[in-house]
């Protein structure tokens, strides 16, 4: 069954167990990342000089896409990449839900759904777990050892280690190192160079931006 790269993005983004989410604050920003490369595959925008210029406006069928697409065809102007991270890594919430349903719909997560006190809540646990722990092994082999497989897996390299998700996948110090060393490498040398680049050092920059205003506010709070 079909799963796009920003279905598999959140599948890695969930705890496989538990259900949670591996990084909550940064999870708006990976989504975001993955639907402007996924704009870009489908030859909908060019990215240029850090700004996203709409070449075919045309609706995809595809939910969020088609949010995206219409904001940026509505904004008349080539707006930047951070612009659009910012803007819907807000939206988060809004464009995980049916993301997560369409997940549970082709039973790549469970829907379990929890209670405390008078809050309700859902946890999303894998119902496919080999798929998701060969998405990473894909990713591993990929970053540790050159070893090419499906066309998504530089983007999903880029996007986990743009949001800090990566660190899970790798098993120690000597190995994260490596691999934030080459991550940058593959992003340059795919074959929408420019997109994922450009889209990567955006989601790096939002996601620098959103730890330094938290440890401002924190710091702030402790006085």
């Amino acid at each position: 069954m079909e799963i796009t790269l920003k279905e598999k993005f959140i599948l890695l983004a969930m705890n496989p167990q538990k259900g949670t989410n591996l990084i909550p604050t940064f999870i708006g920003h990976g989504i975001a990342g993955a639907i402007l490369l996924e704009l870009a595959g489908l030859k909908k925008v060019n990215i240029e000089d850090n700004r996203i210029i709409v070449t075919d406006s045309k609706r995809t069928g595809d939910e969020q896409l088609d949010l995206v697409l219409a904001y940026l065809k509505d904004a008349g102007k080539p707006l930047k990449v951070k612009t659009i991270i910012n803007k819907f890594q807000g939206k988060a919430s809004k464009i995980k839900k049916p993301l997560l349903a369409g997940l549970v719909n082709k039973r790549f997560l469970h829907r379990n759904e929890k209670r405390f006190l008078f809050f309700k809540y859902n946890l999303y646990p894998s119902a496919n777990r080999k798929y998701r722990d060969d998405l990473i092994e894909h990713i591993r082999r990929l970053i540790l050892r050159d070893i090419k497989s499906d066309d998504d897996i530089p983007l999903l390299a880029g996007l986990t280690g743009a949001t800090q998700l990566f660190t899970k996948f790798f098993r120690d110090r000597k190995e994260r190192k490596l691999a934030r060393q080459r991550v940058k490498q593959i992003v340059k040398e795919n074959e929408i160079e420019g997109a994922i680049d450009e889209t990567v050092k955006a989601v790096q920059a939002a996601i620098a931006v959103s730890i330094a205003t938290t440890a401002v506010v924190a710091t702030s709070s402790s006085h």
